[in-house]
């Protein structure tokens, strides 16, 4: 998913934005519910005064020092770029300027690749030993397979003194890949529609949606397929593809990341379901006429991973970026982006309560997450085929 958005999504302008994974997915967090849970955003995009915040020199955290000297290591060694491949690196610019305010001589780029593009573009580094990509930076069922391809590298963050101060889920096995962003997703609407707005995953099944859902294919590794195998673990949702099927909803396959919600934001669709509240605030931004609603429960979330590439041209400003997307700076970049740090306590987006006072789905191990999801695409199959 990350550079700044320029056309306003309901245009249709297929870009990769926000803090939403859309290939391989992750596990979400449970939490217990709270008033706020059923609330509805209607201005949500961060002020000018946030965002600028983030990319003046700020708080660097009790690592300060140590990443100071990773800094110096990596300039004297002539490594002062860091590129990162994924989904969401083509909308990060809230991020990359705030880096680039701690440690300005080492710049930041994203390219946006998602899913098999992503596989196939990493696979010819690895055959050709020219490596471009110093970070992966998607979800868990890719670094998974990354990993068993032997293309990742073990590395600590300094700035994490271990699992227990991060959200569940966010560690990849032998410490290969650690979680940094976590995505809200629930319900986007259209604002002038006078449908009501779904309190539920259960509501969906209603006639009155029939015909006016739009959400992602679910008949493919993505958002989608993640969500329905979290919803799986839930006995009051596990059949809800059998009442989206009834109800003609619209698929987008996981590479057009705005589909669902350009067809809400334009009014073909009434409800664009499981769309993350970072591409909602982008849409917001743009003037685009939607609102954003959490569930009363099981809202989904999905991390995003980074984990440091063998082979990478700069692996010491690698690190360094790594490193610091654990600080108090990268919290408050995050939030402003619309996601929410992995860090345990993290400042929340504007518009949301904290991620604890979020009634999320049910976690499923990094471990499991592969299978789950595939499970989830085979019944898809039986519905929509594929």
């Amino acid at each position: 998913m990350r550079k700044g958005i320029r056309n306003p999504l309901y245009l249709g302008v297929p870009l990769a934005i926000g803090a939403l994974l859309v290939t391989a997915c992750s596990s979400s967090s449970s939490s217990t519910p709270s008033s706020n849970s059923g609330a509805t955003a209607t201005t949500g995009a961060t002020s000018a005064a946030s965002a600028a915040s983030t990319s003046a020199p700020g708080v660097l955290g009790p690592q300060k020092a140590a990443l100071e000297a990773l800094y110096n290591q990596a300039v004297a060694a002539g490594q002062t770029s860091v590129v990162l491949y994924g989904p969401s690196t083509g909308s990060d610019q809230t991020l990359y300027k705030a880096f680039a305010a701690d440690f300005p001589k080492i710049a930041v780029s994203g390219v946006p690749v998602v899913g098999p593009p992503m596989d196939a573009k990493l696979a010819a580094e690895f055959s050709s030993g020219k490596h471009i990509a110093d970070i992966a930076y998607t979800g868990d069922t890719d670094l998974v397979a990354y990993q068993a391809n032997g293309w990742l590298t073990k590395f600590t963050p300094i700035t994490v003194s271990g699992p227990a101060d991060l959200a569940p889920e966010s560690v990849g096995p032998g410490d290969t890949f650690y979680g940094v962003t976590d995505a809200v997703a629930a319900i986007v609407t259209n604002s002038s529609s006078s449908v009501p707005v779904p309190q539920t995953w259960a509501d969906l099944e209603s006639p009155t949606y029939k015909g006016k859902i739009a959400m992602y294919d679910p008949t493919a590794v993505g958002l989608a397929a993640d969500n329905f195998a979290h919803l799986d673990l839930i006995p009051a949702d596990k059949g809800l593809m059998a009442g989206l099927k009834v109800n003609d909803v619209q698929l987008y396959p996981s590479s057009n990341i705005t589909g669902p919600l350009t067809a809400v934001a334009q009014g073909g669709k009434s409800v664009a379901a499981g769309m993350s509240y970072a591409f909602y605030l982008q849409a917001k931004s743009s003037g685009a006429p939607v609102a954003f609603s959490l569930l009363k429960a099981d809202n989904y979330s999905v991390i995003l991973y980074d984990a440091i590439l063998k082979g990478a041209p700069d692996p010491l400003a690698a690190q360094l970026y790594e490193d610091w997307m654990f600080t108090p700076d990268a919290q408050k970049a995050i939030a402003a982006e619309g996601s929410f740090s992995t860090v345990i306590g993290a400042v929340a987006p504007q518009g949301l309560p904290t991620l604890s006072a979020i009634p999320l789905q049910p976690p499923i191990p990094i471990s499991q997450v592969t299978a789950a999801d595939n499970t989830a695409i085979t019944t898809a199959k039986q519905y929509w085929g594929g």
